[in-house]
């Protein structure tokens, strides 16, 4: 599932806590690259396992095909 996540350019993120912390209807922010989610709504933030840059650019991208084809066009 995590790989053809990344593979379609969707991000996934793991974390228990922000997963029982954030309610419906709560206002987050999530930085991808520092791996942080802030919940706006509680003002508490949660961290979780940033990207490596080389998955950072496939979702950045839209996904692997899409990146592979910019790669090869380079």
């Amino acid at each position: 599932f995590y790989r053809n996540a990344i593979n379609i350019g969707l991000p996934i993120l793991e974390s228990k806590r922000a997963s029982r912390r954030i309610d419906s209807g709560d206002e987050i922010l999530v930085d991808l690259i520092k791996g942080k989610i802030t919940n706006l709504s509680k003002k508490e933030n949660y961290k979780v396992q940033p990207f490596p840059q080389f998955i950072q650019k496939i979702i950045s991208a839209g996904g692997l095909l899409k990146y592979a084809r910019k790669e090869l066009k380079s």
